[in-house]
C-alpha cells in the first residue's frame, strides 16, 4: 500500500495537487478560496443600503426593489445546482473561469440597467454566478483535504468570508456617501476583476479535480450522483438538519433589525455594532471548531456545536417568554452564544457532508447549498408573518428549527444495530479511508447501488493517493 507523503497543513504530494500547496502557498490557496467564497455576501449585502435610492430613481415600489434581492436568491439556488455537477464532470477550472466572467458581465449589466425589470434579471444572473463561485470553492476544499484537515480548512475560509458578512452592509453605506447605487455595482465589477486575477494566477495553475478522478466518472450520470447522495443517510441528515439550522439563523437575521431597533430602541449605529459582533462571534466559533478538530472528529465537533445551539435557543425562548424583565440583555446574551455555536458547527457540517463524496464533491456541495437557501427562503419570512412587535416569534422559530435539526442529526447518525463503527476514520479493505465520522451502513449502500456511484471510502478503483490528509495516527495501516 502506497503511503501518502504529508506536507504542510496536511496537503499531499501524491494527490495530483502539487506540493506547491505546502506552507506559504497553502495560505495563498486559503486566501484565494476565501475571497472566492466571499462573493455571495458582497453580492447580497453591499447594495442593501441603496434600496431607497433604487426606488426613487426607478419610481417603483419597495416590493419591486425587494425583487432584486429575491431574484438573486433564486439565482443562487439554481447556480449551485448547475455548477457543482459540471465541475465534477469536467474539472473545477473551466467552469470557474466561465462563472467569474459571467459575474463580471452581470455586474456591468446591473450598473447600467435602465429599468428595474432589467436590474432584476441581471441580479438573477449575478446570484447564479456568485453561488457557482462559492460552491466550486467548497468543492476545491474537498479535493485537497478531508476529515479533520477539511474542517480546519473550512474554518479558515469562514474567517475570510465572515469579515465580508460583517462588513458588507457597513461598507455599502460608506460607499454611498460619495457614490450612488450604480457605483456600488461598479465596485462589484472591480471585485469580479480581482477574482479573474485570483483564478488565473492561483487556481488555474493546478486542477484539483484530477483527470484520473474525472475518468472514473465517464459512465456516471447526474441521476446516479443524486441517487448516491440520497442513499447516504449521513448526507441526508446534514442536508435536512443543516438546512434547518441555516433557516433558523436566517429567521433571526431577517427580523433582527426590527427587533433591535423597534422593540429595544437601538439606533442604526447600535444595531450595526450588534450585527458586527454576531459576525465576529461566528468567526470565533469557527476557529474554536478548527482547534477542536485536532482532537475530535468532524462529527464530534458538529454535535458539540449542535448542543450549544439547542441550549442557547432554549435559553433565549425562556428569557423572552418567562423572564421579559431581563429586556435587551436577556435577548442579546443567548444570541451571542447561539451565533458562536453556529460558527462552530457550520464548517463541521461541510466536512461531514463532503467527506465521503470526493468524486462528486461539487454535486454534494451544490445540494447542501441549495437546501440552505430553500430553508432560509421558507423560515426567514415567518417571523415577519407572526409579528416582530416582540422577540417571542423569532425566538420560538429558532427553537423549533434547531430542535428539529437536533432530532434529525441524532436519528441520522445513530449507529446501525450491531455496528462496531465508531468515530475514528478507518481504511477499507481496498486500502482507502472512510473519512466521514462513524461511516455506517448508510455509506455502504452505494456498493449495492451499482458501480456508477460508489462512495469514496468504498471505491476500490480509486488510488489511495487521491484521498488526502488523513491523520496517520488514527488510521490502521
Amino acid at each position: 500500500m502506497q503511503d501518502t507523503a504529508m506536507v504542510g497543513n496536511g496537503l499531499t504530494q501524491a494527490t495530483g495537487v502539487p506540493s506547491v500547496l505546502a506552507g506559504r502557498s497553502t495560505a495563498l490557496l486559503i486566501l484565494a478560496l476565501g475571497l472566492l467564497g466571499a462573493i455571495w455576501p458582497l453580492t447580497m449585502d453591499l447594495y442593501l443600503p441603496s434600496f431607497p435610492q433604487l426606488g426613487e430613481e426607478f419610481g417603483t415600489t419597495p416590493a419591486m426593489v425587494q425583487l432584486t434581492l429575491t431574484a438573486a436568491f433564486i439565482g443562487m439556488g439554481l447556480g449551485q445546482l448547475i455548477a457543482g455537477p459540471i465541475s465534477d464532470a469536467i474539472g473545477r477550472n473551466r467552469p470557474l473561469v466561465v462563472v467569474v466572467v459571467l459575474y463580471g458581465l452581470a455586474s456591468i449589466t446591473c450598473a447600467l440597467a435602465p429599468t428595474i425589470t432589467l436590474l432584476i434579471g441581471a441580479r438573477f444572473l449575478q446570484g447564479m454566478a456568485s453561488a457557482a463561485c462559492a460552491v466550486i470553492s467548497i468543492a476545491i476544499v474537498r479535493d485537497v483535504a478531508s476529515g479533520d484537515r477539511m474542517l480546519i480548512l473550512l474554518a479558515r475560509l469562514s474567517l475570510i468570508s465572515g469579515v465580508f458578512v460583517v462588513g458588507s452592509p457597513a461598507l455599502g453605506a460608506q460607499l454611498l456617501t460619495f457614490m450612488d447605487w450604480r457605483g456600488l455595482f461598479w465596485s462589484l465589477v472591480c471585485y469580479g476583476l480581482l477574482l479573474v486575477v485570483i483564478v488565473t494566477t492561483v487556481l488555474l495553475r493546478h486542477e484539483t479535480n484530477s483527470p484520473t478522478r474525472r475518468a472514473l466518472r465517464q459512465t456516471v450520470r447526474l441521476r446516479d450522483d443524486y441517487l448516491a447522495l440520497a442513499s447516504d443517510g449521513h448526507f441526508r441528515s446534514v442536508v435536512l438538519g443543516g438546512g434547518l439550522l441555516f433557516g433558523g439563523m436566517m429567521a433571526y437575521m431577517a427580523s433582527s433589525s426590527f427587533v433591535f431597533q423597534d422593540v429595544f430602541g437601538l439606533t442604526a449605529t447600535g444595531y450595526a455594532i450588534v450585527f458586527g459582533t454576531h459576525g465576529a462571534l461566528m468567526i470565533v466559533g469557527a476557529q474554536v471548531g478548527a482547534r477542536l478538530a485536532r482532537a475530535f472528529t468532524a462529527r464530534r465537533v458538529l454535535f458539540i456545536g449542535l448542543t450549544g445551539l439547542v441550549t442557547c435557543a432554549v435559553l433565549l425562548l425562556v428569557s423572552v417568554a418567562l423572564i421579559p424583565q431581563l429586556g435587551f440583555w436577556g435577548f442579546l446574551g443567548p444570541l451571542m452564544g447561539f451565533t458562536t455555536a453556529f460558527g462552530l458547527a457550520n464548517p463541521a457540517l461541510g466536512a461531514v457532508a463532503l467527506g465521503p463524496h470526493g468524486t462528486r464533491a461539487g454535486t454534494a456541495a451544490s445540494v447542501l447549498g441549495a437546501s440552505n437557501m430553500s430553508f432560509a427562503a421558507g423560515l426567514a419570512p415567518l417571523a415577519g408573518h407572526f409579528g416582530v412587535q416582540t422577540p417571542l416569534p423569532t425566538a420560538a422559530i429558532m427553537v423549533v428549527a434547531v430542535s428539529l435539526a437536533a432530532v434529525v442529526f441524532v436519528r441520522g447518525f445513530r449507529p446501525a444495530r450491531g455496528s462496531n463503527v465508531g468515530d475514528v476514520p478507518s481504511v477499507s479493505s481496498g486500502g482507502h479511508e472512510s473519512i466521514c465520522a462513524g461511516a455506517s451502513s448508510d455509506d455502504k449502500q452505494d456498493k449495492t447501488a451499482g458501480q456508477r456511484f460508489p462512495v469514496d471510502g468504498d471505491q476500490r478503483r480509486l488510488p489511495r493517493r487521491y484521498f488526502l490528509n488523513h491523520n496517520p495516527d488514527r488510521v490502521k495501516r
